[in-house]
């Protein structure tokens, strides 16, 4: 049962909301595919960072 609600405003720096744009890869062998999925991870994992730093500063309240 919900008993109380607190609204908080949480100040989140620009950096944290922008990311890069994962290009769309150009594929020709398996190489290709293997970097393509690389790329695709990277651009996951920084994502994920950056929501685990507005996560910390949510905390942080």
């Amino acid at each position: 049962m919900l008993t109380k609600i607190q609204i908080q405003k949480v100040q989140i720096p620009n950096e944290l909301l922008e990311f890069d744009r994962a290009r769309k890869p150009i594929v020709q062998d398996e190489k290709d595919i293997l970097k393509a999925y690389s790329e695709l991870f990277y651009h996951y994992k920084q994502c994920e960072i950056n929501i685990d730093k507005i996560k910390e500063l949510n905390d942080e309240l």
